[in-house]
């Protein structure tokens, strides 16, 4: 080979290696441009619910009396760019079917947020009041007291408050978004959560509903199952600080209840308050599925201790959390039409109620929004079957759907929980697990949407 032919060879190989470099660049180029795409946005706002005092108790027949300390709607917006989702939570009972459309059909004229992107949540707060209950079919215990409380014209003007307060809280959290970095930490809050259905031998439930020592069974019952974990959200923006915390976990917010005929936000709302003083910004309770998660201690003066150890737990948590990968905000939904169990049938004058399934994904987070009292069984059902492996399950959200439900069994097993509170059939929470898992499948691509051509 000539001097000049091997000068040229060396040339045009110098020349690919470059090529291929340049190439290599351009990819990671490419890949860091489409990541820095998916900008992850955050605003959060508050604003005070509490009704007057006067306003008639759903529990008793006699106004609340006085407040302990006040109600609060909360809203973060989250925002990728294109899509907008709005996480609404209220310290009150229940998030109604009818309370819920009215206020996805006010925030979405006033924001241009669709409503199926709009998920309302309560608390599950029994020392507050129930949201407007509306013309839709109620379960036998709520046509007395709880439906006679919503008939008075003090009622009525707390309840276009809510709507009101909702709106503008949601519009000040998407007019306050910022670029913000997804966290996510776990702990253990075990020694605050009592399951109220232990097992007697047979297999049937014996309803333990305040238990006299949370930490000792009689008569050779065998103890509920209980999910202990604390899960802890942080969106942190510039320099890390947070903007809003969210944390989940399911135990009934009935610390004060019974005992207490006042106004309260109960556990939750002095976990929420010392937890945005621990950690600066919002702060935001995702209750998850506790209709057998009861809190192993009671009184007034133990949801201030309560709600100041699960903030600390929480703020452990938030210190220790990793950072999660950002995507695009997906949001998928089914609603199901559920049979009523033929013993309250008759009472209700309806064959079937409706459940809304849905569930929010940003990249390695996924929220999964469940109507009524789940059982703790449920969200494991869910969770053990999701693609994703941060899932996390919430009830009372988006509607009241059939009441409490477990997994089927359950009506054999009897207890509380499976009386006329539950209006759906034993299958219920199979279905509704079942629709979850299509929910789910969907965020991951796995499965198209009803009625979408292949």
């Amino acid at each position: 080979m000539s001097g000049a032919e091997r000068a040229g060879r060396e040339t045009r190989a110098t020349g690919r290696a470059r090529w291929a470099g340049f190439l290599f660049v351009l990819t990671l180029t490419a890949g860091a441009a489409g990541a820095a795409e998916i900008r992850l946005t955050a605003g959060a706002a508050t604003a005070d619910i509490t009704p007057d005092p006067g306003l008639p108790n759903w529990t008793v027949p006699r106004p609340y009396g006085e407040v302990h300390d006040p109600l609060y709607v909360r809203a973060v917006v989250l925002g990728d760019g294109e899509t907008k989702v709005a996480l609404v939570g209220w310290d009150l009972l229940d998030a109604r079917e009818f309370a819920v459309a009215r206020v996805r059909r006010e925030v979405a004229a006033g924001t241009g947020i669709p409503a199926e992107r709009i998920m309302i949540q309560a608390t599950h707060n029994h020392a507050g009041p129930k949201s407007e209950m509306g013309p839709e079919p109620l379960m036998p215990r709520e046509q007395g007291l709880s439906a006679a409380a919503q008939k008075y014209p003090a009622y009525r003007t707390w309840a276009d408050m809510l709507v009101r307060k909702t709106v503008e809280t949601v519009r000040r959290a998407e007019a306050a978004q910022v670029p913000v970095t997804l966290h996510l930490g776990r702990a253990t809050v075990g020694e605050w959560m009592f399951n109220r259905r232990p097992v007697r031998p047979d297999g049937t439930v014996q309803s333990m509903l305040i238990p006299e020592n949370p930490a000792v069974l009689p008569g050779g019952l065998r103890f509920g199952i209980v999910d202990p974990t604390l899960t802890v959200v942080g969106l942190r923006g510039a320099g890390g600080g947070a903007v809003a915390t969210l944390f989940h976990v399911p135990i009934h917010a009935v610390v004060v209840y019974g005992g207490y005929k006042g106004l309260s936000a109960d556990w939750p709302g002095a976990a929420t308050a010392a937890l945005r003083e621990r950690l600066g910004g919002e702060a935001l309770f995702l209750q998850g599925c506790a209709g057998d998660i009861v809190p192993a201690r009671r009184g007034l003066k133990v949801a201030g201790e309560m709600g100041a150890a699960v903030a600390e737990r929480a703020a452990a948590a938030a210190a220790k959390a990793v950072t999660l990968r950002p995507g695009r905000l997906r949001v998928a939904s089914e609603t199901l039409a559920l049979s009523v169990n033929p013993e309250v049938k008759a009472g209700m004058r309806t064959e079937t109620l409706a459940a809304e399934i849905s569930a929010v994904r940003s990249g390695e987070l996924t929220l999964v929004f469940l109507p009524g009292e789940p059982l703790q069984e449920i969200a494991t059902a869910i969770q053990t079957a999701s693609p994703f492996f941060n899932t996390l399950v919430l009830g009372y959200a988006n509607g009241r759907g059939v009441g409490y439900f477990g997994l089927p069994g359950g009506k054999r097993q009897g207890g509380y929980e499976m009386t006329d509170v539950g209006a759906g059939t034993d299958e219920a929470g199979r279905e509704i697990v079942a629709a979850a898992g299509r929910v789910l499948r969907r965020l991951a691509g796995e499965e198209r949407e009803p009625g979408r051509p292949e």
